[in-house]
């Protein structure tokens, strides 16, 4: 690794903050640069696996095609499909709660959305959703990531480590424990393919952070053998 881990964690950070608030509402005016394609093209993220290049190529296509009419009705037709998989009319085609794919009768407040209400305020956080919508969104779950990273910078290494293993159990829990579902539902739903492209992202990187997290607990208690010899 050439990057320093506070250089990581900075990185970790804005990528979940920006998952987390393009999903948590449609695309605006001010961020309509996302439904370009030279914005995926030069996203800075490198394809470690298979669901980050395949979400990539997914999203550059898509935008290629989009580029083709003026950026309005760009933004309009993403947010079409924002609505369609993510709000309804009706029973979102692609739920993006954690309970409905972890409850066996669909859920929309199961247990995983009180967990998640309490997880998020202990951390001094409230949706402005919450009592109408579930807490286990995964735009908050994100966020709920992006706030851990967060807490990193200025911690020293033992606490850099006890919060690294509370995220990674964060990640198999929930995030990873229902994500394939919901690209799924996404990709069989999708009219454009925008966010389905981005969801398979989202999913890579979360498996690809995964790996840096745990290379990051491997370097640290290669140091603690050395220190104890």
């Amino acid at each position: 690794m050439t990057q320093t881990w506070s250089e990581v964690w900075s990185f970790r950070e804005q990528l979940y903050s920006f998952f987390a608030n393009h999903l948590l509402e449609p695309v605006q005016e001010e961020n309509k640069e996302v439904v370009t394609e030279p914005f995926w093209r030069q996203f800075p993220l490198e394809a470690a696996n298979e669901q980050i290049k395949s979400g990539l190529e997914q999203l550059v296509n898509c935008t290629s095609t989009l580029d083709e009419q003026d950026i309005i009705h760009s933004i309009e037709k993403v947010n079409v499909e924002y609505t369609d998989l993510f709000i309804g009319p009706g029973v979102p085609k692609a739920p993006p709660w954690e309970s409905f794919y972890n409850t066996r009768k669909k859920l929309f407040f199961g247990t995983t959305a009180y967990v998640m209400k309490d997880l998020l305020n202990k951390q001094g956080l409230e949706s402005k959703h919450s009592g109408r919508q579930p807490e286990d969104h995964l735009g908050l779950e994100l966020l709920y990531l992006t706030v851990l990273t967060e807490q990193v910078h200025n911690e020293d290494i033992q606490s850099q480590v006890n919060i690294t293993k509370n995220q990674l159990a964060f990640m198999d829990e929930h995030l990873l424990s229902w994500i394939p579902q919901l690209y799924e539902d996404a990709k069989s739903s999708s009219s454009l393919g925008f966010y389905s492209g981005f969801i398979k992202m989202i999913w890579g990187t979360l498996l690809w952070d995964k790996e840096l997290l745990e290379e990051f607990l491997a370097e640290y208690e290669g140091k603690e053998e050395l220190l104890e010899k």
